[in-house]
């Protein structure tokens, strides 16, 4: 892949300050993109390596809120005058059985992984026709496809976002050239997963099914991401990209 082809481009991450966004801030701003990326909370000092410094640029932003996600990309816009590229990847994977899910529940699983990725795409368009990368790319699961328990909220909200690419990637095509793609990752040990959920039993679970027989990190998301972003993939759009080590096949 041509890593150039980055370089003194402009990026929006949502939810970059770790696990897969923030594997995706970090390589975005190491090919010299200039990349601004927003979480619920203050970065932590060494987040990042000292060196990326200069191409980030990091706001406090609730994604479920369309105004401050308004004024998070004005302010992008004021700065930079486009946008060459989104990364919807802002996520809430929380387990709820079915008989837990009240509206509410229901309503922050939507915001957080359906509705806030429309609103970015929706409030970035502009920006993104302006650019020269011209690409969206939606962070999925494999989840909603294996049917897994208990992820019933989450995996209602998550399915919703192949239809919502799809449908954008003709809509935007087709008026500014944008391609809008989704990368669906599978069950991969972010800090967070090995703190909370994964059992060592889990491990040895993804490892019988899964066809490639190693743990995914998150540097396996980062590559897949780049490459639906870069020119390489410029003939594609509307697509759902597996990344799960050959566990579900389509």
């Amino acid at each position: 892949m041509d890593q150039a082809y980055f370089a003194e481009k402009t990026a929006i991450v949502t939810g970059g300050s770790s696990g897969i966004g923030k594997a995706v801030v970090t390589a975005l701003a190491e090919a010299g993109c200039r990349v601004w990326f927003c979480s619920r909370n203050p970065v932590e000092a060494g987040t990042f390596p000292p060196e990326l410094a200069a191409n980030l640029y990091h706001r406090i932003c609730d994604i479920t809120d369309p105004d401050a996600c308004a004024v998070f990309v004005r302010e992008v816009m004021e700065h930079e005058k486009k946008i060459d590229f989104l990364v919807n990847n802002a996520a809430y994977d929380g387990r709820v059985e079915l008989q837990d899910a009240d509206s509410d529940m229901f309503d922050r699983f939507v915001a957080v992984n359906l509705k806030a990725a429309v609103t970015m795409t929706r409030l970035a368009e502009e920006g993104l026709a302006k650019g020269q990368g011209k690409a969206v790319v939606n962070l999925g699961t494999t989840n909603w496809m294996l049917g897994l328990q208990p992820f019933t909220l989450y995996s209602a909200a998550k399915s919703g976002l192949v239809g919502f690419t799809r449908a954008c990637a003709r809509e935007l095509g087709k008026k500014h050239g944008i391609r809008v793609n989704m990368v669906s990752p599978g069950w991969i040990m972010t800090e967070k997963q090995l703190k909370l959920y994964v059992t060592e039993q889990d491990k040895q679970d993804l490892l019988r099914d899964q066809s490639l027989e190693f743990l995914l990190q998150e540097e396996h998301i980062t590559q897949p991401v780049l490459f639906m972003l870069s020119r390489a993939s410029s003939a594609i759009t509307g697509q759902n990209l597996v990344v799960d080590g050959g566990k579900l096949m389509q």
